[in-house]
């Protein structure tokens, strides 16, 4: 006669256990992971924005502005809660502020409502926009130099929460990750 096939009520037992223990620490590094790519992706979307706006700029050989957006079809001061989105578009001449009509090259939004996107004081005081020059540098309305920080931040994570991303007047941009509690403008 032979013996019949199948687990113990031990065996499953333990099985459970060494389950759960692995579940216990592999779920909350998988959420860390998700959340760190998830913000690294709106950066990266955000980088890409800010490159294809300058390139524009060159190729075109006039004034490319990458503004705030609330609703994906014209330039919009943020609102106290962040970046709804943005556009790429001709920038009218100085001083005037947003994108020329029909001229909106690419948009883009927030990929989630955790996300926040916080501009620091230049950026803030110049109309919320970004303006290339025809020789790719980075200007105010006015045409002065402009230097500012782009902060994205991961709402309900507590570490490594935030990227800020540093534009230079010469066209240079830098990523730098750091943990910001409460999501302050930079």
């Amino acid at each position: 006669m032979r013996g019949s096939a199948g687990f113990t009520l031990i065996e499953l037992m333990i099985t459970v256990v060494v389950l759960s223990i692995v579940a216990t620490i592999a779920i909350p590094s998988f959420v860390s992971l998700l959340q760190a790519n998830q913000l690294t992706g709106q950066v990266n979307q955000i980088v890409g924005a800010l490159n294809a706006a300058r390139t524009e700029a060159i190729k075109m050989n006039q004034n490319v502005v990458l503004c705030h957006s609330a609703d994906g079809v014209a330039c919009s001061a943020p609102s106290a809660d962040g970046w709804q989105g943005w556009l790429i578009g001709v920038a009218p001449p100085r001083p005037q502020t947003g994108i020329v009509a029909g001229t909106v090259m690419a948009s883009g939004y927030m990929l989630s409502s955790k996300l926040v996107l916080r501009t620091g004081g230049a950026i803030t005081a110049n109309n919320a926009e970004i303006r290339f020059s025809p020789q790719g540098l980075v200007r105010t309305t006015a045409g002065a130099p402009l230097n500012s920080t782009v902060r994205v931040c991961l709402t309900g994570a507590t570490t490594n929460n935030a990227r800020d991303l540093v534009i230079r007047s010469g066209g240079h941009m830098a990523v730098n990750p750091l943990t910001s509690s409460g999501c302050t403008a930079p």
